[in-house]
């Protein structure tokens, strides 16, 4: 069982080799061990699935709230070249944009930061 637990990295495969393990030695009712365990982990796959419902909307915003800047500097790019294009010539504005790649970059790896919520 240990050799297991080696090759395959689980948590819930984890506190079933160490039930065994101890009910090897102490003695007891594996079934009922064996059943708790099973509720424990059927509880934290639904857990996981109430928090991946709720974070849904702030995940969703934080996509938008990173693509909406490129893809209107894009769309400005295609139907307004003029308009960007001394953004693109001048080193202030090549200052400007990167600064902006880095901010928004941050504010994405925030936002999935906040909503990744471990069980």
């Amino acid at each position: 069982m240990a050799h297991l637990l080696q090759r395959i990295k689980s948590e819930d495969l984890d506190m079933v080799v160490t039930a065994i393990n101890i009910q090897h030695e102490v003695g007891g009712n594996l079934s009922e061990i064996l059943d708790t365990i099973a509720e424990t982990i059927r509880e934290r796959v639904r857990i996981k699935g109430q928090i991946r419902a709720l974070t849904a909307q702030q995940r969703l915003s934080g996509n938008v709230v990173a693509l909406l800047p490129i893809a209107l500097g894009t769309f400005l790019f295609i139907f307004n070249p003029g308009y960007l294009s001394r953004m693109f010539k001048e080193t202030c504005g090549i200052m400007m944009l990167v600064f902006g790649g880095i901010t928004i970059s941050v504010g994405y790896l925030a936002i999935r930061k906040i909503t990744d919520i471990e069980v």
